[in-house]
């Protein structure tokens, strides 16, 4: 056993035992963290649990340092940089730790003795970290600047990669006075121009743009005011003449076209599979366009799929039973870059292409690289990407209704699923709390739903889902479990689920043939439902649908592109919605709505609009810096009151409001950028060459 393992797995036993097996958080986390590392092999899961607990300053400093140990144990199995960090912070905070420090102090000088910048081994190093990163953008043709957008204004902005300064390309002289923002740059091949989607607020406009590096001279290409058809640029023509841009369908870009910079000609080029794609590369030399996608609507898992760019059909390169992911072409224009979990965890492999055709059998490149937003190579070979840092659970904590105030510190909802549970929902009776088990948007395929007794704790399974689910509701009698579900492309439906069997007993679909069904609500009464449907060129609107006949009747119409939410008083008499910072009051048949709210500071958090079980308030929460504060509004009028306590999205009351559920993320709105570098190996006449070459 390695002797890091020992001392870690050493410490886990100290404080579990000093801790009279009270199931001290720390303790209980340090003991995951090592079971994942030491029993899984799942390093990426240990690094999350090592860096939750290290970011902890309340946790116990034996518990500190064995756990910063055990991080920069498992750094140095995908990079050398980071696990010094980890080392040196060890040595520096905690010195009374006699033998973590001294194990610390080991590593570091077995790690000096080979430099990572004067060697050839691959590296991995952390680029940029903080609230503002963003990883939709790409690295510039001389691998110097990186084009993002800026999330604190929405403007698209430039920065250096060596020394960090940053500069506004746009500037919409304020931090959302307008609604306008940029997505998608991408560089001009001689690295002064980016062209970029910019949606315009004034007049509910989607753009294609080029602008200069000082954005004083704007083109826009394109523009129209609905999403469907809107163009998203995925590269240039190797001389500038043109671009090639995405037409954007909801969560997939589904064909390719080349535009014109000189007039704004749009030439259709080829669509992107049957069902869409959800990344979109052009190749170095701009002779082909790869892309990732589901082989058909029925399927979770993605395949990589390459044709010409001009025109022509499109060529399976990556396939099989795994979820293939594609990342980036190789400098050079003849490798495909992509992950896949066809060894079971996600990891980096190369494919060889010759003349748009798949040329062998993938290569694997890097165990571990784990579920990431993919950048793009710089001219050396360096990837850059962004982790997937999203952690969240649903944690519990009792409430006074007297008071006003929490009765305990929120825990977690269960010990299973750490990092990955959300979306909680109270059984009618109080005793059961529903929940998602969730992994990440590109693993919609380890989507289940959960179902607790908060009583005796066990747990089972309900449903393993086939598509992302956006709600779960409770029938009124808790015989069964309605969830909203989107399958691929798709429109979402409602699916009720038998909780005894774990059926499916029925299904509801929008009556608009294309409508997703997003919101659902299922109020005492038992035969009354109510759901909020969106089209891609259609306001939200919010619905009541008697189960019985199917009648439905529309309640209130949203505004365009501002998620509806909604809450049903417990008499079942009255609907709050909200849309943005306004709260209404509407009868529950529908009407004229009544302003609850007009202006508060943030915005709403996701799905946590609620009512009082007395029903004399409403409760929201609302997105702050750094944090979501729970508020209440009598329904007689008046203004919020700041209940003083931070909570997450997606928050519940338990029937009887003495004890309340949300969903709380780590991880976000932080980011990570990462740089691997001295990986790709030197591609040569045949696959056989390259493969000798591949540094393992």
């Amino acid at each position: 056993m390695h002797t890091l393992t020992r001392l870690v797995l050493a410490a886990v036993a100290l404080g579990v035992l000093t801790g009279s097996q009270s199931q001290d958080r720390p303790e209980v986390q340090l003991k995951a963290a090592v079971y994942k590392e030491t029993v899984e092999g799942d390093h990426q899961g240990a690094i999350a649990l090592y860096k939750q607990i290290v970011s902890n300053a309340a946790v116990p400093r034996p518990i500190a340092a064995a756990a910063l140990l055990g991080l920069g144990g498992c750094y140095e199995k995908v990079g050398e940089a980071q696990a010094r960090g980890a080392y040196e912070r060890l040595i520096a905070d905690y010195p009374e730790q006699a033998r973590e420090v001294a194990a610390a102090r080991a590593r570091l000088a077995a790690l000096k003795a080979t430099s990572p910048e004067a060697s050839s081994l691959p590296t991995l190093r952390l680029l940029w970290s903080g609230t503002d990163v963003d990883t939709s953008g790409e690295i510039s043709p001389d691998g110097r600047l990186l084009a993002y957008t800026n999330w604190d204004t929405g403007d698209l902005a430039v920065r250096n990669v060596r020394s960090g300064q940053t500069h506004m390309v746009t500037s919409k002289g304020g931090k959302w006075e307008t609604d306008d923002f940029a997505l998608s740059p991408r560089w001009s091949p001689d690295g002064k121009r980016l062209a970029y989607y910019w949606y315009r607020d004034d007049g509910d406009l989607n753009e294609l743009r080029v602008a200069d590096l000082s954005g004083k001279n704007v083109h826009v290409l394109h523009s129209q005011r609905e999403l469907k058809g809107a163009l998203a640029p995925i590269g240039w023509y190797p001389d500038g003449t043109a671009l090639f841009a995405t037409l954007l369908d909801q969560q997939y870009a589904t064909e390719v076209v080349r535009v014109s910079m000189e007039d704004g000609t749009i030439s259709p080029v080829g669509k992107l599979g049957s069902v869409g794609a959800k990344r979109v590369c052009l190749s170095p030399d701009g002779r082909y366009i790869a892309f990732d996608g589901p082989a058909d609507s029925d399927s979770l898992n993605m395949d990589v799929f390459m044709m010409p760019s001009s025109g022509g059909r499109a060529v399976p390169v990556v396939t099989g039973p795994y979820d293939d992911q594609l990342l980036a072409w190789t400098p050079d224009g003849r490798r495909v870059f992509f992950a896949s979990n066809r060894s079971g965890a996600n990891d980096a492999w190369l494919m060889q292409v010759d003349s748009g055709n798949p040329v062998g059998s993938p290569l694997l490149l890097r165990k571990e690289l784990g579920l990431v937003e993919p950048i793009g190579f710089s001219p050396n070979g360096a990837f850059y990407f962004g982790p997937d840092l999203a952690v969240h659970d649903v944690l519990v904590a009792d409430w006074s209704p007297e008071s006003q105030k929490a009765a305990s510190a929120p825990r977690l909802a269960t010990e299973h699923f750490s990092g990955s549970t959300r979306l909680p929902a109270w059984s009618p009776d109080g005793r059961k709390l529903a929940y998602l088990v969730h992994r990440g948007s590109r693993r919609p395929a380890e989507t289940r739903v959960r179902i607790r007794d908060m009583e005796t704790g066990a747990e089972r399974t309900l449903a393993d889902v086939k598509g992302s689910v956006y709600d779960l509701s409770w029938s009124p009698d808790g015989t069964s479990l309605a969830m909203t579900v989107k399958s691929a492309r798709s429109p979402s439906v409602c699916q009720i689920v038998e909780v005894d069997s774990g059926k499916i007993v029925r299904e509801i679909t929008a009556t608009q043939n294309g409508e997703d069904i997003w919101r659902f609500l299922w109020p005492p009464g038992g035969s009354i439902v109510y759901y909020v449907t969106a089209g891609a060129s259609r306001n939200a609107l919010l619905l009541r649908r008697d189960l019985r006949t199917g009648d439905e009747t529309p309640v209130y119409t949203g505004t365009p592109g501002v998620p509806l939410d909604f809450a049903v008083s417990p008499d079942g008499e009255h609907v709050a919605v909200v849309q943005g910072r306004r709260i209404m009051l509407i009868a529950a048949t529908g009407g004229e709505p009544r302003q609850l709210v007009a202006e508060t500071p943030g915005f709403q958090a996701s799905q946590t609009l609620a009512w009082s079980p007395d029903g004399r308030y409403v409760y929201f929460g609302r997105r702050l810096p750094g944090a979501v504060r729970l508020y209440r509004v009598a329904v007689t009028g008046g203004a919020p009151e700041d209940l003083n306590l931070e909570i997450g999205g997606e928050f519940r009351f338990r029937p009887d409001g003495r004890r309340l559920a949300f969903t709380r993320s780590k991880g976000e709105p932080s980011g990570e950028i990462w740089v691997m570098e001295n990986f790709l190996p030197v591609a040569k006449g045949t696959p056989a060459d390259a493969a000798q070459t591949i540094k393992k």
